[in-house]
């Protein structure tokens, strides 16, 4: 297998990242601009703004958690399992083994640091989208989805 980037074959896909400041982290950004997805962006500095059918219908959640996974990540991380089902990946600095474990501990389904090559990050992510629809698909739940075969 050639090094670099890899265009995986995926059906559209919803994805949400959620961010903390008032704007995404650069490195996000860039390494969204890799996926051949649309994004919406939610700033959840305020969970009392939050509305959890905001996720109701995304295939995935991006959460960028630089910090530690404070109090703060964990009732985020309660918000959206309120409102949607779909894999959580949560986005952090550096890799740390008690920051994976907090994470997956406070309910995301993968923990990945931003430093992690980027085609890594986008194989796991689609991995995680394409269980996800199968999921969806063989319980029943799937109103529309387009599965690739």
């Amino acid at each position: 297998m050639q090094a670099g980037y890899v265009q995986m074959e995926l059906t559209p896909a919803k994805v949400v990242l959620l961010h903390t400041g008032p704007q995404p982290h650069e490195k996000i950004l860039r390494l969204l601009a890799r996926f051949d997805i649309q994004t919406m962006h939610i700033n959840v500095s305020s969970t009392d703004q939050l509305i959890p059918d905001q996720l109701s219908d995304c295939d995935l959640i991006l959460f960028e958690a630089f910090d530690r996974i404070s109090n703060e990540s964990q009732a985020v991380l309660n918000w959206i399992r309120m409102g949607s089902r779909a894999p959580v990946v949560m986005l952090t600095s550096s890799f740390r083994p008690e920051r994976t474990i907090s994470g997956l501990l406070a309910g995301a389904d993968a923990v990945v640091s931003i430093n992690t090559p980027w085609d890594v990050i986008i194989a796991h992510c689609y991995a995680l989208i394409r269980r996800w629809r199968l999921g969806h698909h063989f319980s029943g739940n799937c109103t529309n989805c387009a599965l690739s075969h």
